[in-house]
């Protein structure tokens, strides 16, 4: 185990600097003063082994949910923040012209630096928002008119719309890891399933065993939890297994690996969108079905 030799490494080390070092220092005659602090270092290491938190985020799903959408979001609150910080930067310079020579401008509004600190914690974070309005409506109502406009915009607007970020990109990325988690559950049940009803032992799947593997009570639940019509999917077994599904084939021995039988599996969920690829197929389908059509008329009469 990699953590074991690490562990054991650190432990060399601290014997070497306890009592090894006194040894060879009493052995050869010197005095000891050796400096140890070179050795001290290593013992930082030791912070490395904080990464086997990652062990544990890992059988956490939801922790892993807000770490990822929390990195998703770093651009979008960046430039969010970016501009709250030009907002408070404008108003800030206003502020100081506004009140210049009033007591409150003094304390509050001295200079552009001290507009935005005092714009940010009273304007932005609303701490003591009450006794900052009072003072600047005794000294003017259009300033305190303007310190609400800027409270309207900063901590109503942008502070609402940074956790409207946050969200949506949070609820996005809960979306595709509980998909994912749900799909690569269903990936390891069914090849366990599939792999007993693989009857000549090739890895790959026939229509025989996919009617085998479709009686089987466990492999319609894992795929109605994907969303699968497990009913459906036995009337398409013929398409499936077509030479060349979606383009329209007479052979249907085709034979599938996992991966693939998957992937077609995945495609044929009830809750997927329609695309162009789903289009074409189903021209190109369409088009077969009417030529066999317009033949067998045709040899018939």
């Amino acid at each position: 185990d990699s953590w074991f030799i690490f562990d054991s490494c650190l432990v060399f080390e601290s014997v070497l600097e306890t009592w090894a070092m006194a040894l060879i220092a009493l052995a050869i005659g010197a005095p000891i003063a050796f400096d140890a602090s070179i050795l001290r270092l290593v013992r930082l290491l030791r912070l490395m082994r904080m990464m086997r938190m990652a062990k544990l985020l890992r059988a956490m799903p939801e922790l892993m949910i807000l770490i990822k959408g929390m990195a998703a979001a770093t651009r979008s609150v960046i430039f969010t923040l970016i501009l709250l910080v030009l907002v408070m930067y404008v108003f800030a310079i206003a502020f100081t012209q506004l009140t210049a020579g009033t007591p409150n401008g003094d304390r509050f509004f001295a200079t552009v630096a001290d507009s935005m600190y005092t714009l940010m914690v009273y304007g932005t974070l609303l701490d003591g928002i009450g006794s900052l309005l009072d003072a600047l409506g005794q000294d003017s109502l259009a300033i305190a008119s303007a310190f609400v406009v800027f409270v309207l915009i900063a901590a109503l607007t942008l502070m609402n719309m940074l956790i409207g970020v946050l969200c949506e990109v949070v609820s996005g990325v809960a979306a595709v890891e509980k998909e994912e988690l749900a799909v690569s559950f269903v990936k390891g049940k069914l090849q366990n399933i599939v792999m007993g009803f693989d009857t000549n032992g090739d890895n790959l799947i026939s229509k025989s065993e996919f009617e085998m593997l479709m009686k089987s009570k466990e492999a319609v639940k894992a795929l109605t939890e994907v969303g699968v019509d497990a009913e459906g999917l036995v009337d398409l077994a013929e398409t499936i297994f077509s030479e060349n599904y979606g383009n329209g084939s007479d052979c249907y021995d085709k034979e599938l690996s996992f991966p693939d039988f998957m992937e077609v599996i995945l495609e044929l969920r009830g809750g997927n969108t329609a695309t162009i690829r789903d289009l074409v197929n189903l021209k190109k389908f369409m088009s077969k079905m009417s030529g066999e059509s317009t033949t067998l008329t045709n040899s018939r009469l």
